[in-house]
């Protein structure tokens, strides 16, 4: 593989429309990602791979990645980008997560769709493997391939029903209905589910049965040690948009709500233990005392 102005070390990873490598760039000496247009006999598709370029070429916020450059080597385009060498969400969701930290990251995925939705835009496929890390935890939201600007009706496939993975696709997504941040929300719900329990809400054997049941099996209940964020997942996955947080500003609140909740539930619980430990402390004293 030869990019003009790059030296390309490896691949990195590849999906249905484009492959993304590890490469230098020769005149700054740092590391890139160059995510590369497939070869396609159909304009749509890179239509779709610019529209992604400008999009995130538009926005300026810390957890947004960070384009450098567009630009075409023969029939193929291609994005530089800054290189996350952290991985993926999908990555520590396999390894396990501690609650606080779990609530960490979604208020900053959180804050990151606030800042997206306030510029017309709904990203319409957040997902953990589009959740990326530096090597210093920072994150990063990604792939903004079918991002549509709230709007504009020019859709830019034929595909509409299938834009986005099937298993963090909102009810109104799926059905192919018009959208706006509240889908990305219930998304964002999907992979906290995910972060908690490390499985998938409605994850059945097909992509149609995964979307059967989410249009019609009731929500998820968490397990017992992750009780006390319920009410935040069932207003997040609410079937209804009409029923989920109305904003991502909303969402930032009610985080922060639990966050404190579970700070003051943590607490009650230290000091309910600290009073038991008294009388015993007592006794132990007593008992001291009387054999001196």
């Amino acid at each position: 593989m030869r990019i003009p102005g790059y030296r390309v070390e490896r691949a990195i990873a590849k999906g249905g429309m484009a492959s993304v490598y590890l490469a230098s760039q020769k005149s700054l000496g740092r590391r890139v990602a160059l995510k590369l247009l497939r070869k396609f006999d159909d304009g749509g598709e890179a239509r779709r791979f610019l529209h992604e370029g400008r999009v995130i070429a538009a926005l300026d916020h810390r957890h947004v990645i960070t384009i450098h450059n567009i630009g075409k080597v023969g029939e193929r385009y291609y994005i530089s980008m800054e290189y996350l060498e952290g991985g993926s969400l999908g990555e520590r969701i396999r390894l396990g997560m501690q609650p606080a930290k779990i609530l960490d990251l979604l208020e900053q995925v959180a804050n990151c769709l606030a800042y997206i939705h306030r510029q017309g835009i709904v990203h319409r496929d957040v997902k953990p493997g589009n959740i990326l890390f530096h090597a210093d935890g920072s994150m990063r939201l990604t792939d903004f391939g079918i991002a549509k600007q709230l709007g504009n009706n020019q859709e830019l496939t034929q595909t509409g029903f299938a834009l986005g993975s099937p298993y963090y696709l909102s009810p109104e997504q799926a059905m192919g209905r018009p959208l706006d941040g509240r889908s990305d929300i219930y998304s964002l719900g999907v992979v906290f589910y995910e972060m908690l329990t490390q499985k998938r809400p409605f994850d059945e054997d097909s992509h149609v049965e995964t979307i059967v049941a989410r249009l019609h099996k009731p929500l998820p209940v968490l397990p017992e040690p992750f009780r006390a964020y319920q009410s935040l997942l069932d207003h997040m996955l609410a079937k209804d948009p009409e029923e989920r947080y109305s904003s991502a500003e909303d969402l930032l609140d009610a985080i922060r709500q639990v966050r404190q909740q579970v700070s003051e539930e943590s607490s009650a619980r230290v000091r309910r233990g600290s009073r038991r430990l008294l009388p015993v402390a007592a006794v132990a004293g007593l008992v001291v005392g009387l054999l001196t």
